[in-house]
């Protein structure tokens, strides 16, 4: 939180970047997405690949997470993969007062907003207007072009603070985190 970075300062914390929540809905969104494309599909368990591919992402292996992250009842999880290479996956889950997107990962934004369409796809028609959040780190200039592409408004901002060392993670393929309450 923005109001306790001073005191995170001084237990040893210091800043790395700082992240904000987005928000839209299903249908400002997907009027201004593309249609779902045929390399994304459902994601039905956590493979190798996949894991490989968090792992590019997120400073710690986080299989047993992942695999109930993703196989979470109300969670719903899409893929994109080119010539049996990930190149991008999201989660879509449902939370007060509507749904968030996270993970969002993908090698480009032409990936990242299929991965947007293909899991708002999901949502019922009659959450058309619900709100749909997802959480950006502001150092990929890329995540933030896409929001205003969407015009998604800017509604919370966080601090990443370490105490130690930044981890070593491809920021610019970060679209959305997983979520501010777990990293």
């Amino acid at each position: 939180m923005v109001e306790q970075q001073d005191n995170y300062r001084k237990s040893g914390f210091t800043s790395a970047y700082n992240n904000y929540r987005f928000v839209g809905t299903k249908n400002g969104i997907l009027n201004k997405l593309m249609e779902p494309v045929d390399q994304i599909i459902q994601l039905v368990s956590l493979s190798d690949d996949l894991r490989a591919y968090d792992r590019k992402l997120f400073p710690a292996a986080r299989d047993l997470f992942l695999q109930s992250w993703l196989d979470a009842d109300s969670h719903v999880s899409k893929v994109y993969s080119e010539r049996g290479q990930i190149k991008g996956y999201a989660t879509l889950r449902p939370c007060q007062p509507g749904y968030k997107i996270g993970p969002l990962f993908a090698d480009s934004a032409d990936i990242a907003r299929a991965l947007i369409a293909a899991v708002l796809d999901t949502i019922p028609d009659d959450h058309k207007e619900h709100e749909v959040f997802v959480d950006m780190p502001q150092p990929n200039a890329s995540a933030f072009a896409l929001a205003d592409e969407l015009g998604l408004e800017k509604v919370f901002e966080t601090a990443r603070m370490y105490s130690h060392h930044q981890p070593d993670i491809d920021l610019d393929r970060i679209f959305g985190v997983t979520t501010f309450e777990l990293g």
